[in-house]
């Protein structure tokens, strides 16, 4: 069992659009009884297949959960159409938030948690296209 436990209730859907706001639930415990720890993160990496792990950009949404009962809610708005690959990380105090994934480990506060499986989300744009729809049968 883990010192602290991050359950994610509600992850951001599969598929978003670009400039919409979205929201990632979830409760943190500390020893899985009252308690939280004060600051509670979605980092956010954006896959590209043409830059390695250690240069792809990362973003920090923050959230900051319910002192007794952990709960919390992190809103995210994506700004860039791709994959995201993102995990939620609980830390005792706000990260010095860096770009580059490497520097962001070393210059931060410790890492309490973090949650297991990454998850991913894909961004796209919202077009004005519509679907053509015939009606085939009536019953």
């Amino acid at each position: 069992m883990a010192f602290v436990d991050i359950k994610i209730t509600k992850p951001l859907p599969v598929t978003v659009v670009i400039g919409t706001e979205y929201s990632l639930e979830g409760t943190v415990k500390i020893e899985n009884v009252v308690g939280a720890p004060p600051w509670v993160y979605a980092e956010l990496q954006h896959k590209e297949w043409n830059k390695p792990d250690i240069i792809e950009s990362i973003e920090f949404a923050r959230g900051l959960p319910i002192p007794i009962t952990g709960t919390f809610s992190i809103k995210w708005t994506p700004k860039v159409q791709g994959i995201f690959e993102y995990t939620v990380i609980a830390t005792p105090a706000p990260l010095a938030v860096s770009t580059v994934k490497g520097l962001s480990e070393i210059l931060t506060f410790p890492i309490v948690a973090r949650t297991s499986p990454v998850l991913k989300v894909t961004t796209g744009e919202l077009t004005d296209q519509f679907t053509l729809l015939k009606i085939l049968e009536y019953t």
